[in-house]
């Protein structure tokens, strides 16, 4: 069982990503350019040594002096010597080195190494003396306002210098690393061990699938932090703020967004852990030398868990936005969280109408919601649509919340064939007080991961209803014809549409309906000419509120009731 520890904290960025990012697979798994020295010996207090780091504000290599401080059963803690008495002092080093051999948060029994190891397994060990260096280092960086909290450097699991596109020439330090900013304020803070416990993991990781994809190692990496009992609030603050952004795709990551994506990562895995085996599936995706998407749905075959990514994806979705309804109701056993209580607000929410969105921008494997609330105490019925210019890979979640406090969650029928999607519920503002609209695109193949839709939505007060159709051509002038639509009932004025198509082609493209009242008596109408030479037997015609469609037909069909 996960324990979550209530801690303060600033949030920390993770260089890893931005070296794994930059580092084509080629160089992450080429041979060895030198040949492997001895096992290292055991080092004494005192001892100095020159490492390589690297410099991510000049995006290069350079080089540190630093002193061995401490020498524990599992690790070697050098400090940088300009940071020795200014940053770090003797009781920073004897924190840490009890954080990672000794105790933490989760287990004042075990270290970080032991927690992490038991279950993740142990390190690889390139230098041969079975122990991790944490290396404090005043990581140089683009400016003050963004800190590079830690890093791992898959170079040094390789011997001898290597040529980076990006970095130039690297030299491998051919040690088992963690890099460690010694400024972190305060430098005795829990933070700066839940950084040693992000990077170990990360370490560990690359034993197993050194080209294992960012979002993966990262939320992993987040997990760890979190199973030995570290604050990861700043992180998930950020999602909670931005919940809109991809899970997978971080090729696109700003400062702006950069915490979210660990947010939203770490939240994934947490998922699966509360969901799908706990710590053991966690364990066994960081031990699995697949990559991916692959890596996790293979991970799940093997304990059990035939389920595709994208469904697992979908009830994801709807654990994040229905936690703001967890209050309201009761929810079904696959939307919620075992070990944390995130709260994550909808991306619109609507209380007037009707609602006209526009142009959203949805990245594969981002989710929005889209919430609408009773507006008044006697409305009654809600119509919506959802279109996009994507026919595949589209998923469209819909959440109600009943009077009763019952939360149901299905699937909306998306048409493929024309991207829309509609639905009509007339128990709106009765037994039904509030509607979630969650839709994602999903598409699980890595050529086409970094693929986004556009999409339109639009909600309407009232009733669908019924309507009574009649097609009218015009008795003197052939060419010209009128369509009218009686709605059953008269309850609000609606935004209806005429279509019209011949031979594949739009004619009159969702031109808007005149709206008429006599008397008590409304209709909706719209007159139209057509050219003479059109086979009026072969123009089909649609009228639609929204999306959705009210009726259809062609022109010389007799008069209809729908």
């Amino acid at each position: 069982m996960l324990i979550f520890f209530a801690q303060s904290g600033e949030a920390f960025r993770c260089g890893t990503p931005h070296l794994k990012m930059d580092m084509p697979p080629e160089l992450l798994t080429n041979v060895a350019t030198a040949p492997a020295h001895p096992a290292a010996p055991a080092l004494s207090i005192g001892f100095q040594r020159t490492f390589f780091a690297i410099d991510f504000a000049r995006k290069q290599q350079y080089t540190i002096n630093a002193t061995l401080r401490a020498s524990g059963s599992h690790c070697y803690i050098f400090v940088e010597d300009s940071e020795w008495q200014e940053n770090v002092t003797a009781r920073t080093v004897q924190t840490i080195q009890t954080a990672f051999e000794t105790a933490t948060p989760a287990d004042p029994r075990r270290g970080i190494y032991d927690i992490l190891t038991e279950s993740l397994g142990p390190p690889p060990d390139i230098d041969r003396n079975q122990k991790v260096i944490l290396l404090l280092l005043n990581i140089r960086d683009i400016n003050t306002h963004h800190t590079t909290a830690g890093y791992f450097l898959p170079i040094d699991q390789n011997r001898g210098m290597l040529h980076h596109p990006t970095l130039g020439p690297l030299h491998s330090n051919e040690a088992d690393i963690l890099y460690i900013h010694s400024k972190s304020n305060p430098a005795n803070s829990n933070e700066l061990q839940a950084v040693i416990a992000h990077e170990f993991q990360h370490l560990i990781h690359w034993k197993h699938s050194p080209n294992e994809e960012t979002w993966i190692d990262e939320g992993c990496a987040d997990y760890a932090a979190f199973q030995c009992g570290y604050d990861l609030y700043q992180h998930l603050n950020a999602f909670q703020k931005t919940p809109n952004i991809s899970l997978t795709d971080w090729s696109q990551m700003s400062q702006t967004n950069l915490l979210a994506h660990y947010g939203a990562s770490f939240l994934f895995m947490l998922y699966l852990h509360d969901h799908y085996g706990g710590i053991q599936t966690i364990a066994a995706l960081v031990k699995n030398p697949l990559d991916g998407i692959l890596g996790i749905t293979r991970t799940l075959q093997t304990r059990g868990t035939s389920r595709t990514f994208s469904d697992i994806f979908a009830d994801w979705k709807v654990t994040n936005y229905l936690t703001t309804w967890r209050v309201l109701g009761t929810l079904e056993k696959p939307f919620g969280y075992h070990t944390l209580a995130p709260v994550i607000q909808p991306l619109f929410t609507h209380d007037t109408y009707p609602v006209l969105g526009k142009n959203k921008k949805l990245a594969n494997f981002a989710a929005h919601a889209i919430e609408y609330k009773v507006a008044t105490a006697d409305q009654a019925g809600l119509n919506f649509s959802f279109s996009t210019q994507r026919n595949a890979n589209v998923n469209i979640k819909v959440a109600y919340l009943f009077n009763t406090g019952e939360i149901l969650v299905e699937t909306l029928p998306f048409k493929t064939t024309d991207g829309t999607a509609s639905l009509d519920i007339p128990t709106f503002g009765n037994d039904v007080q509030r509607v979630m609209l969650m839709p994602s695109l999903q598409v699980e193949n890595q050529r086409f991961s970094q693929q986004s839709i556009t999409y339109n939505y639009n909600a309407f007060e009232g009733n669908l209803g019924t309507y009574a159709t009649y097609i009218l051509p015009n008795p003197i002038h052939p060419n010209y014809w009128e369509i009218i639509a009686v709605p059953s009932e008269a309850k609000g004025v609606h935004s209806l549409t005429l279509t019209l198509t011949y031979q594949n082609s739009k004619i009159l493209d969702a031109k808007p309906m005149l709206y008429v009242e006599n008397k008590g008596n409304t209709l909706y109408r719209c007159a139209f000419h057509l050219k003479s030479e059109i086979e009026t037997a072969t123009v089909e015609w649609s009228i639609r509120r929204g999306d959705t469609i009210i009726d259809e037909g062609v022109l010389n069909e007799p008069i209809t009731d729908n």
